[in-house]
């Protein structure tokens, strides 16, 4: 597959067009990164919309999903039901991936929904019904200031750690090596979480669009990959990046087997998703 960066704008207007059929959508809003001109876009970008619909409207759109597939196959979604606005976060074939954020009318009066910050860097309206919005957009308060994460957040992760990481070596020892290495893959989560919140600290945002800093905490708890002659930032075998990547495939690959047999209704989907894998092998890391 060849990766490109030039799906975005269409996908934009099919999904604007859609949207405009409805008689209960009031408008479209592009947001983030693919509104703004000024952040070139590549085939890992994903693109933010904002969809306004009448309030009983939105029971349409979420949490179904069929309506996605008239934009491609699904690969996976992730759904998020808010108290005031519903997401669905999509990634669709040949890697287009995009959050749709349906957002109630009547949230549009909430001013804890423009305190929020997702409609207060760069955006674009593709359409609308509603004639205050530009205004409404263009004088949205600013996001609350980034804070980071305290001592006692840090504190308060450290005895669940702990006893998690002496259950999981009873675990092994007792030949459960399931339980065992699940709750093993948690404690690196955590360790990446807190390697997180240092970045956050440091950069003085939880807003990444690249990495970069930090990424020396995978060695810690993946010892091996990075004394193995890659260069650093290289997807080459035996890199950081490419152990990862080997891992997502294996965990894809897993996913199906077990699932299918699990629920013989399900349909694999790793083969959708491995030509997006092959690309990131091939591309040179950012």
């Amino acid at each position: 597959m060849a990766m490109t960066s030039d799906w975005h704008q269409g996908l934009i207007e099919e999904i604007g067009a859609f949207f405009e059929q409805d008689a209960d959508a009031q408008a479209v809003v592009v947001s983030g990164s693919v509104a703004d001109p000024a952040v070139a876009q590549d085939a890992w970008s994903d693109v933010d919309i904002k969809v306004v619909l009448a309030d009983a409207a939105v029971g349409r759109y979420f949490p179904a999903t069929d309506w996605l597939q008239r934009f491609g196959a699904v690969i996976g979604v992730e759904r998020h039901d808010g108290a005031l606005t519903k997401t669905l976060r999509v990634c669709l074939d040949d890697y287009r991936r995009l959050d749709v954020v349906l957002v109630p009318e009547s949230t549009l009066a909430e001013p804890s929904f423009w305190s929020h910050g997702s409609l207060q860097a760069a955006y674009a309206i593709v359409w609308s019904r509603l004639p205050g919005l530009e205004g409404q957009l263009a004088e949205a308060p600013k996001p609350d200031p980034f804070v980071p994460a305290s001592e006692a957040d840090v504190l308060a992760m450290a005895d669940p750690f702990w006893f998690q990481a002496a259950v999981a070596m009873g675990k092994v020892m007792r030949d459960d090596l399931l339980i065992g290495a699940h709750m093993a893959l948690d404690l690196a989560r955590t360790c990446l979480v807190l390697q997180m919140m240092r970045r956050d600290r440091e950069k003085g945002t939880n807003v990444h669009r690249t990495g970069g800093w930090g990424n020396e905490a995978v060695a810690m708890i993946w010892p091996g990959a990075a004394g193995q002659g890659a260069a650093p930032g290289s997807n080459a075998p035996g890199s950081n990046a490419r152990r990862i990547l080997d891992l997502v495939e294996r965990s894809c690959e897993a996913f199906d087997a077990l699932a299918a047999d699990l629920a013989p209704s399900y349909e694999p989907r790793v083969e959708l998703l491995r030509p997006a894998i092959d690309a990131a092998r091939a591309a040179p890391a950012a």
